[in-house]
């Protein structure tokens, strides 16, 4: 097939993540009461805890209200704690509680089985490939970006 036959990669990946996020937002909604942005901030924050809030909007690519608002439902539950940086008072640094570890350990259980289920039918070695193009995928899409800023 040529290329301006096949769908545009960008269509397929964004059909895949939404399939895939309403699945999941369903099954961590049941579980822990929490829905994949807020579990990205779990995730992000267990991965690089006391990571300051605008470090984590640009890892998450996030607008400054959207992740107000997560941080804002994990901290009323109690999953995330916020401290004033001591070198620059106007920086918070988010740490997960021990609550928050708990949740997050429970959403990498479930979604750990969910990506099994999802995507059982591609073999280890298919699994294993795909996520190396799309960390390929990753790096070319942000060399491009670099050079169109």
């Amino acid at each position: 097939m040529k290329d301006k036959e096949l769908p545009y990669l960008t269509f397929k990946l964004d059909l895949l993540k939404t399939m895939a996020s309403k699945a999941a937002d369903n099954r961590y909604g049941d579980s822990i009461g929490l829905r994949i942005k807020e579990l990205r901030i779990l995730r992000l924050l267990h991965d690089l805890p006391g990571i300051a809030a605008t470090d984590l909007r640009h890892k998450l690519v996030l607008d400054k209200t959207l992740l107000s608002k997560n941080l804002a439902v994990l901290e009323e539950r109690g999953l995330i704690a916020r401290s004033q940086d001591p070198q620059d008072n106007r920086l918070h640094r988010l740490y997960l509680t021990k609550e928050g570890l708990r949740a997050w350990k429970e959403a990498e259980r479930i979604g750990r089985a969910l990506e099994r289920e999802m995507f059982a039918e591609l073999q280890p070695e298919e699994w294993q490939q795909l996520h190396r193009l799309l960390g390929r995928a990753l790096a070319s899409f942000a060399s491009w970006q670099g050079e169109e800023a």
